[in-house]
């Protein structure tokens, strides 16, 4: 039998509390979407109505209370939901555009000085068919560095079979509306990536994430290295300026510049990594792409065996 997790569905947005009852603090708003149960209680005595304690990493606690029905009046709708099998992982060994993990890795050494500014964004070396602005200063965002780091190792694996051009670089940095997961569509079109079964399948290793908070704010673009299905955790490789980053590093672990270029051993045990749900509940819409990784190894997990 397949195992399942309870999830409350919310088609509008709601209030958190610290307790189960309206008139307990107020936590925070719970955005539009799907979200883990903890717990599930009644309200209180002579109120008619039933509560749930939801997985919200985006507020402080991580955890609040909604109340799912008043009366007659349903407010959200909980269900059971099968959990994700975790990918097949797929070794590309044969992907004429895939590149070597080794590529990816060496490329990091000059990434891993930049720190974060979300305005201020330079690249470390050119790309090709576009013009950048080359740093120093050695500052980066989410979406420069995931294509200064992708697009440079496949153009250097790959040469004139790879393109790269201005409307793909905008893709890259979400310059329209008309696609908002469009960094996810130039890694798919460009042929660097092939596009998931669906954004809430279990990400395989080297994975273009976008993902947005909320319609349509509060975005960000990064890498997923590999995901531990045991455990559920996920080695995040991103620039950021939280969860312990400031710049390009590993999420809950930290920066590159402070770490070195390898990933803990046994990273998956370490409490501070997230897990799948967690980034799931996190950016609640969202794309991935599978990038055409071969020769994997850097994770320390099996390049083919979930």
């Amino acid at each position: 039998m397949a195992e399942t997790y309870r999830v409350a569905k919310l088609p509008i947005r709601m209030r958190g509390f610290v307790d189960p009852d309206t008139n307990a603090q107020f936590e925070g708003y719970v955005e539009p979407g799907t979200y883990f149960v903890l717990e599930e209680r009644s309200g209180p005595a002579g109120s008619d109505s039933d509560y749930a304690r939801l997985e919200v990493p985006t507020l402080g606690a991580l955890d609040t209370w909604i109340c799912v029905r008043w009366r007659a009046q349903q407010y959200a709708t909980l269900a059971d939901q099968e959990k994700p099998a975790p990918a097949v992982r797929l070794p590309f060994s044969d992907e004429p555009m895939a590149v070597p993990e080794e590529k990816l890795v060496s490329l990091l050494g000059g990434v891993s000085e930049f720190r974060y500014d979300l305005d201020q964004a330079y690249y470390p070396w050119t790309l090709p068919g576009i013009r950048v602005p080359l740093g120093p200063p050695s500052f980066n965002n989410c979406c420069t560095f995931v294509e200064a780091l992708t697009v440079r190792a496949f153009a250097d694996v790959h040469g004139d079979s790879f393109a790269w051009d201005a409307r793909r670089h905008r893709q890259m940095m979400i310059a329209s509306s008309e696609d908002l997961f469009s960094p996810v569509t130039a890694a798919v079109e460009s042929g660097m990536a092939i596009l998931a079964p669906s954004p809430d399948v279990s990400p395989h290793p080297w994975t273009l994430i976008q993902g947005w908070r909320a319609p349509w704010r509060s975005g960000h673009t990064f890498l997923i290295v590999d995901h531990h299905p045991a455990t559920d955790k996920v080695l995040v490789l991103e620039s950021n300026c939280a969860h312990g980053l400031d710049g390009v590093g590993f999420r809950g672990i930290g920066n590159l510049r402070d770490k070195g270029l390898q990933p803990p051993a046994e990273w998956w045990k370490k409490p501070e990594v997230w897990t799948w749900r967690q980034l799931c509940a996190t950016y609640l819409h969202r794309q991935q792409a599978w990038l055409k990784v071969k020769n994997r190894s850097w994770s320390r997990l099996s390049p083919t065996d979930p």
